[in-house]
């Protein structure tokens, strides 16, 4: 009787056992596949991530792009009105234009008020035929901006001389004409005629394709808000809606209505970016907007494909079978361990410590899991702050050098207002707009060199050339730059014939940060800038006699959007810093040890050219 109820209470804790340990696994089981699921969602949105900021930085060079040719044609509209000007004026007028966006137009022309063509730029497509008198009255690009007034955005047009979209602009004169019975005005406006820009489709596919990071392997493709391509890699398709038979005939059957959906989602003034799968390939498409003068007229997409989605799967069906076999593979030995508990009694105290030991290994592991998930967060805190610090910045500096230009253009604007024919612009007025305009354009350069250094895209173009020139260039651009504050310093050089093997452009940028750093904070004091090469290496150094830098900010002072003036982003620095780097130098400062200000120093690899090194 004993021996039975001894027998029964030992099968009963076996099961007991052996239950518990069946429990703890698929708990186990169900925590990994969870783990794994949420780290396939966390790099999914990582692909689509990355994939919305290709998008809006290739939209934005596309923005300033197609700006770069309305501005071209608000100007020659805005200019001497030129059905009065000679011919030549005219043609030297269009050329300019052509030449400063040759990378997408294929040519300018202006249009009378009969539609006929006056004179026209050079063209750089063979195929486009104009000439004197060419009627172009029934064209949608002469009609439109008539009828309306407005300038007009035409959707892709398909020729033999290549696939086009027009941008036209109509010249207006106005009139003021004075009622017998009442003392107000009457304005009238007459149309004389239309400045015509011809954008090559081409082009514009192969200048969205050139500026794609080299990280990603992607497509770009261009759409209108009526759903019409103008830039697909599948040439047939342009000029088509994305409805019609000859693009839904290439979609497969299985994500039809999905990819369907994307696209109508698109044409809305959303940016947006979705994955699409067929079979173990995803591919990842992000569109964005495109808004000229606060018209939504184009979308721009980009479809990235990868096989993160099957890769991600793959392992976590691995790691599924793992789980499995690990449950049963323990209620095994959950089991084994129980008859082995009953049967050897003596064996329990090493059991019990062998399991021990593997749940304390279990438990660091999931804490390392943890410690890693934190790190993650907070990287991503990092980049947010960073985010938004970016923002705060460069608003700041936007709104810098616009209001100036905004005040000296409603000035020059007020004085169109006036009956006095004769139009007093300041020559001041006109400098501050340059040199406001040239302030805007190098913080938009100095945030797409941001932009490529960050992504690995700067590329650098190596040439052998002698150091003193672009010293020399420099020093004569500051002479000509007139700098705000109470005085100029005295800048000192001895030039020395040295030669570099380096990019030209990206080292004569890293030599003007410095020596504009060193000005700014040196009112009236002396900047000496000396150039050596020995041992291997040429070495610069610009000193200056200022405020020297602030040990706030000098263990991090070659990073992004450190400053303590209140001018500037706090950007040169740390792409001068990138610049020499990706060269193979290195670049560093110090304060002046026994008098003020503070001294930049950059290296480079020495080219044996046989010059004087000393």
């Amino acid at each position: 009787m004993i021996n039975s109820l001894f027998s029964k209470s030992n099968i009963g804790l076996l099961f007991f056992i052996a239950i518990i340990a069946t429990i703890l696994s698929i708990l186990s089981y169900q925590y990994s596949s969870f783990t794994a699921s949420k780290i396939a969602g966390i790099a999914s949105e990582d692909v689509r991530s990355n994939a919305r900021i290709e998008a809006y930085h290739l939209s934005q060079i596309l923005i300033h792009s197609i700006n770069s040719i309305t501005n071209n044609l608000e100007a020659l509209t805005n200019s001497v009105p030129l059905l009065y000007s000679d011919n030549q004026t005219v043609k030297f007028l269009l050329n300019n234009a052509q030449d400063s966006t040759r990378e997408l137009t294929s040519a300018y022309y202006l249009l009378d008020s009969n539609g006929k063509v006056i004179s026209w730029s050079n063209s750089s497509d063979s195929g486009l035929q104009l000439q004197r008198d060419l009627d172009l009255s029934k064209m949608e690009y002469y009609l439109a901006p008539r009828n309306t007034k407005m300038p007009y955005y035409s959707t892709v047009s398909r020729s033999p001389s290549g696939d086009k979209i027009f941008i036209s602009f109509p010249i207006l004169s106005t009139s003021i004409d004075t009622a017998r019975n009442t003392d107000t005005p009457n304005t009238t406006e007459s149309f004389r005629g239309v400045i015509v820009s011809a954008i090559d489709v081409n082009r514009v596919g192969k200048f969205l394709q050139d500026r794609l990071s080299p990280e990603l392997v992607s497509n770009v493709g261009l759409m209108d808000k009526n759903g019409i391509f103008l830039y697909a890699r599948n040439e047939s398709l342009i000029g088509k809606n994305f409805l019609s038979t000859d693009f839904q005939s290439t979609i497969p059957s299985n994500i039809k209505n999905s990819y369907n959906d994307i696209l109508k989602r698109s044409l809305g003034p959303r940016a947006g970016a979705q994955d699409v799968s067929i079979s173990d390939k995803t591919t990842t498409i992000s569109y964005r907007p495109i808004i000229i003068d606060g018209k939504q007229l184009w979308t721009l997409y980009i479809g990235s494909p990868h096989t993160l989605t099957s890769d991600v799967g793959l392992l976590i069906e691995q790691q599924k079978n793992f789980s499995t076999m690990v449950v049963i593979i323990i209620g095994a030995i959950a089991i084994g361990i129980a008859f082995i508990i009953l049967s050897w009694n003596k064996r329990l105290k090493t059991s019990v410590m062998n399991r021990t030991f593997e749940l304390k290994r279990a438990n660091d592991s999931l804490i390392e899991s943890n410690r890693l998930l934190e790190a993650a967060n907070e990287q991503l805190k990092v980049h947010d702050r960073m985010q938004k610090e970016f923002i705060n910045v460069a608003a700041h500096e936007l709104r810098t050098p616009i209001m100036p230009i905004l005040g000296d253009a409603q000035y020059i604007e007020r004085q169109f207002d006036n009956d006095d024919p004769r139009i007093q612009i300041e020559k001041d007025q006109v400098s501050s707009l340059i040199r406001n305009a040239k302030r805007l354009d190098r913080l938009a350069s100095d945030i797409l060199d941001v932009t490529r250094i960050e992504s690995k895209s700067l590329k650098l173009n190596k040439e052998k050339f002698n150091l003193k020139d672009i010293v020399l260039s420099n020093l004569a651009d500051i002479k000509r730059f007139e700098y705000e504050g109470s005085g100029f310093p005295d800048i000192k050089y001895t030039p020395k014939d040295i030669i570099v093997n380096a990019d030209k452009g990206r080292l004569s940028q890293v030599i003007a940060n410095l020596l504009s750093n060193a000005i700014k904070f040196t009112d009236k004091g002396v900047i000496t800038i000396k150039t050596s090469a020995a041992d291997g290496e040429v070495i610069a150094s610009i000193r200056d006699s200022g405020s020297g830098i602030d040990p706030e900010i000098f263990p991090k002072l070659f990073s992004k959007f450190i400053t303590k003036s209140d001018r500037g982003t706090g950007l040169g620095l740390f792409i001068s810093k990138s610049i020499i780097e990706s060269h193979g130098g290195k670049i560093w400062a110090e304060n002046n040890r026994f008098e003020p200000g503070a001294t930049f120093y950059f290296s480079l690899p020495a080219v044996d050219n046989g010059l004087d090194r000393h």
